[in-house]
């Protein structure tokens, strides 16, 4: 029977909010059984927690925000794909501000620091969310299915109406390996004309070119000119779906196909999962 996992020790990181740009370290702390995945605001007088779950998303807009009345959390689908993927039932994840680092733009360095902890069996059974019929959402230009599957895996197809990002295509078997070695370097991106537009919406206050890639006309205008894969773009995709399908609540067990999808989609296709799946 597979088991549940946590972390041994605390491990934590430290840097600025993508969006916010405030500084915050994140402390990520090994949690019981059954405990799931929570965040828990170490900067406020209670320190009050929330559950990652879809239930308590508030924002969609460039990252996922989850929260309530009395605080949120900004971004949290780098860590949660980290979690997805790494295959980490049971963790708390201590923020000093309200947004954790965005670090490079990739998950990477949360993918390493959780599995030098190292991520260790727990006594009891993890359950995961299975399907017994396909599940659909379209909404625009967005399509996403999910199917049937003794594993979890990843199709993701992505356009624009712009040269240099036309079309990309990638697909994965996701394993803690392949998240770590394939889908966890790749960073976030935003094409040049959005950067006024985010600024104005108080987004991307912690965003430069060491923690985003930045699209142009003719190419990326990050000063080394380089690519950690030429499909990174596509592959950042996947790590943010995997994040949002985190909100599920449980690990989960499909074959996944996307096209064209986003947090807002991912959020409700997550929603929709938890309503027609099976928990074994």
């Amino acid at each position: 029977m597979e088991k549940q996992t946590t972390i041994s020790r605390e491990v934590s990181l430290k840097g600025v909010g993508l969006h916010t740009g405030n500084l915050c370290t994140v402390t990520f702390k090994p949690a019981p059984a059954d405990a799931g995945v929570k965040f828990t605001r170490t900067d406020k007088p209670s320190k009050p927690s929330i559950a990652a779950n879809f239930k308590h998303v508030l924002g969609v807009t460039r990252g996922t925000v989850i929260g309530n009345s009395e605080f949120q959390v900004h971004t949290v689908e780098h860590i949660l794909s980290t979690c997805m993927a790494m295959k980490i039932d049971n963790l708390e994840i201590c923020l000093t501000n309200n947004e954790p680092p965005v670090l490079d733009g990739s998950a990477v360095e949360f993918a390493q620091k959780l599995k030098e902890a190292p991520i260790i069996e727990v006594d009891a059974p993890r359950r995961y969310v299975t399907l017994t019929e396909p599940v659909f959402l379209e909404s625009g230009k967005t399509k996403l299915a999910a199917y049937p599957s003794d594993n979890l895996s990843v199709d993701c197809t992505i356009g624009y109406d712009h040269p240099f990002l036309t079309h990309q295509q990638a697909s994965f078997e996701i394993t803690p390996d392949i998240f770590l070695k394939e889908i966890a370097p790749c960073r976030t991106f935003c094409f040049d004309v959005e950067i006024e537009a985010l600024h104005s919406k108080g987004l991307a206050k912690g965003g430069d070119f060491s923690n985003a890639i930045i699209v142009g006309l003719n190419g990326i205008h990050n000063p080394d000119k380089k690519l950690r894969f030429p499909d990174e773009f596509v592959r950042h995709k996947i790590l943010d779906l995997l994040g949002d399908l985190f909100l599920i609540g449980r690990p989960l067990k499909a074959r996944i196909v996307a096209e064209r999808c986003g947090h807002a989609n991912n959020v409700n296709f997550a929603r929709l999962i938890e309503q027609k799946c099976t928990i074994i």
